[in-house]
């Protein structure tokens, strides 16, 4: 294989995991069934947990990673973030404690999280212009893959033995082997933490893209079945078909990114946010199956072109040993916002008693015009 080729491949399939925590999600009531055996306290909401927790652990330590590449460097930290992926795995595996468990989906947050952000910033430190554009693309899009794949893995496995759906981590292992080998030493990789961090106004901006565009993606794949099932008495599958245009739209555009961003430069980021905002007018104001499927298809894009379209802004704007850090609070912030998701979307309009089918919809819409008129802001910082 073209070592070019080779090296480009490798870089992306560390990307692969960075939503794997969220695979095992189909295999809940049988894990639920499988530790409730082994413990009747177990419940129900603890189980499912074990698809959440990592989220906050990965939150946390895509801004502690700043702090270990800087006694590691950015190769050795990837290297070490996937051997703690691994490690969660075979625990996973070979254990039948609970307790045991949920600490191993700890762990596999901490790996994770480690080398969230360096999954951009090395694409950084190694291609320039239209080649990194399209790379950042080609990463965003690698995590949609990987969800799909991890996924769908955990499902055929599933018919074998509940643990064994940890074992979809053994996938790690080829991609550590290829990553040591085939990705170099970045240059002057090293730096104190002082030197690699900075914040300024654009970081704040970029940052509040990323929180409101999480809520709007997440708020869109939670409350999308609830409005086609609860309200418009769609069929499950229906909904299900909605959320897998979600994704392979965001697929499709993270593969075009290069391109795109060719074309429109950085208006590529406005055109992603004003998606965002139609697609999700959309959802609120028509029922029509067709204009769900517009609707679907404008969100999912923009979604992976908008945080595509920001870690390129960071690129380009900030020195390399600054990038690890911006792209880290632009991680977080979005993380953030999902989490937050909940709140603004399904207790804030109960609590003022407003519709709860639309109403979330109209809500998120109204956060991408905010997100335009902070996108001008923006631009308005570079002259």
């Amino acid at each position: 294989m073209n070592s070019k080729l080779s090296l480009k491949l490798t870089i992306l399939s560390i990307s692969i995991f960075l939503m794997s925590h969220l695979a095992i999600a189909p295999a809940i009531p049988k894990l639920y069934a499988f530790y409730h055996t082994q413990n009747p306290h177990i419940g129900l909401a603890s189980v499912e947990s074990l698809v959440t927790i990592p989220a906050m652990m990965i939150t946390i330590f895509v801004i502690l990673s700043n702090f270990v590449v800087t006694k590691l460097g950015k190769k050795n930290t990837v290297l070490l973030g996937l051997c703690l992926i691994l490690m969660s795995g075979f625990i996973s595996f070979f254990t039948s404690n609970f307790s045991l468990a949920m600490a191993s989906r700890l762990l596999l947050g901490i790996g994770i999280g480690l080398y969230n952000s360096l999954s951009i910033s090395i694409i950084t430190d190694l291609y320039e212009a239209d080649e990194r554009a399209s790379m950042i693309g080609l990463r965003t899009a690698s995590l949609n893959i990987g969800k799909a794949l991890t996924t769908f893995i955990v499902g055929l496995v599933l018919a074998i033995g509940v643990n064994y759906i940890y074992l979809v981590y053994l996938l790690v292992i080829p991609v550590f082997f290829f990553f040591w080998k085939n990705v170099p030493e970045v240059e002057n990789q090293t730096h104190t933490l002082k030197a690699s961090t900075t914040f300024d106004t654009k970081a704040a901006l970029l940052m509040l893209i990323t929180f409101l565009v999480g809520i709007a993606y997440i708020g869109a794949t939670v409350k999308i079945p609830t409005l086609l099932v609860t309200k418009y008495h769609y069929a499950t599958s229906f909904s299900s078909n909605m959320l897998t245009l979600l994704a392979f739209s965001g697929i499709l555009v993270g593969s075009v990114f290069g391109k795109l961003v060719k074309v429109f430069q950085e208006k590529t980021l406005l055109i992603m946010i004003l998606a965002m905002g139609i697609g999700n007018v959309l959802f609120a104001l028509a029922n029509n199956q067709i204009i769900f499927i517009v609707a679907s298809i404008l969100i999912g894009a923009s979604f992976v072109g908008t945080m595509s379209s920001v870690f390129f802004y960071i690129s380009k704007n900030y020195a390399k040993e600054h990038n690890n850090f911006i792209t880290s609070l632009a991680l977080t912030a979005g993380n953030i916002g999902v989490i937050l998701t909940p709140l603004i979307l399904t207790k804030l309009p109960s609590q003022l008693h407003l519709e709860p089918f639309m109403t979330p919809f109209l809500i998120t819409s109204g956060l991408m015009v905010i997100n335009v008129f902070v996108y001008l802001v923006l631009m308005s910082k570079n002259k």
